[in-house]
C-alpha cells in the first residue's frame, strides 16, 4: 500500500441529485483531492461521468444548474403516441423517452467511450430488469451509459446498451462500490449520499402511494448499503461514508438544485478538514 492512499469516489443514486453531487466533488477537486476512480448510479452516473471525462468544473456547474439537463430527458417524447406504444414495445415501460439526454451529454463528453477514461477510471452502474441483473460496464458509449443509468423505471423507458435494455443503476446498486472489493489500485473509498429530511406526507392519495414505494425502496438500500459497508472492511478497504440532506429538487422547484450544489460543497469541505486533510 502506498503512503498516500489511493481514493475512490462514488456518487448515489438520487433523483435530480447530480447538482448535490456536483457540488460535492467541485470542492474536492478545489481542495486538490485526485481519485484514481469515480463510480455512479443514476444522478450520481451523470456527475462521475462529466468529472472522469475531464469536463472543466464550470461548465459541470453551468450543466447540473440549467433547465436543459433535465428536460433533456424528456425532450425526444411524442406525447401519446409514446405513452401507448411503449406499453407494447417494452416489457418495462417508461412514460418518457429519454433519448434527448443522451444527445445532451454528448454536447457535454463528446462521442467518448467509458474504457476510455483512465485518469480517474469510471464505474457506472445499469439494471436490466428484463434479466434480473446490474451492470458495470467496462466499454461502450459514455453519454448513453450515463443517460441509461438515470432512467429510473416507469418514468423514463429503457435505453438499449450493450444490446440489453438498461434502467436505473440504483435499482440495486444505490452507491456502486462492489468491483471495487477486489481492485488492489484502491484502498480508501468515499461514498456520497443524498438523503431527503422528513416532511408531511403527501396529500394527493397516488402521490402517497409513491411515497410508500420509495420509503420502501429506502429502507432496502440501506440494509443492503450495510451490508457492503462490512464486506468492504473485510476485503481490506477503508469506507467513509458522507450523507448529504437537502429537499429533493424537480422541475417544479429548480432552484433546489443550486442549493443541493453548496451545500454538496459544504460536505465535501468537512469531509476534508475532518478526514482527507490529514491523510493526504
Amino acid at each position: 500500500m502506498s503512503s498516500t492512499p489511493r481514493i475512490a469516489i462514488s456518487l448515489g443514486a438520487s433523483f435530480m441529485g447530480y447538482a448535490t453531487h456536483a457540488g460535492f466533488m467541485a470542492r474536492l477537486h478545489a481542495l486538490g483531492v485526485r481519485p484514481v476512480a469515480v463510480a455512479g448510479s443514476s444522478a450520481g452516473a451523470i456527475t462521475a461521468g462529466l468529472y472522469a471525462a475531464g469536463v472543466d468544473q464550470e461548465t459541470i456547474k453551468q450543466a447540473v444548474l440549467g433547465r436543459r439537463l433535465y428536460l433533456s430527458f424528456a425532450s425526444h417524447t411524442r406525447w401519446i403516441w409514446h405513452q401507448l406504444v411503449d406499453v407494447f414495445k417494452h416489457r418495462h415501460p417508461g412514460f418518457f423517452n429519454p433519448h434527448g439526454a443522451v444527445a445532451f451529454f454528448e454536447s457535454l463528453v463528446g462521442l467518448r467511450d467509458i474504457e476510455s477514461l483512465v485518469n480517474p477510471r469510471l464505474m457506472i452502474a445499469l439494471s436490466d430488469l428484463e434479466g434480473a441483473e446490474t451492470l458495470f460496464p467496462g466499454q461502450g458509449p459514455l453519454a448513453r451509459a450515463m443517460a441509461a443509468s438515470a432512467c429510473v423505471p416507469m418514468i423514463f423507458s429503457p435505453l438499449e446498451f450493450g444490446g440489453r435494455a438498461c434502467t436505473d443503476g440504483g435499482v440495486a446498486h444505490e452507491i456502486p462500490i462492489d468491483p471495487w472489493f477486489h481492485d488492489a489500485d484502491i484502498d480508501h473509498i468515499i461514498m456520497h449520499r443524498i438523503t431527503r429530511p422528513c416532511g408531511r406526507p403527501p396529500r394527493l392519495i397516488p402521490a402517497r402511494m409513491l411515497s410508500a414505494v420509495a420509503a420502501s425502496h429506502e429502507t432496502m438500500s440501506r440494509q443492503i448499503l450495510a451490508d457492503r459497508l462490512e464486506l468492504a472492511r473485510l476485503h481490506g478497504k477503508k469506507i467513509t461514508l458522507v450523507s448529504t440532506v437537502h429537499p429533493r429538487p424537480s422541475p417544479l422547484f429548480p432552484g433546489r438544485l443550486k442549493t443541493g450544489y453548496a451545500l454538496g460543497e459544504a460536505a465535501a469541505q468537512k469531509l476534508f478538514d475532518e478526514t482527507l486533510s490529514k491523510l493526504l
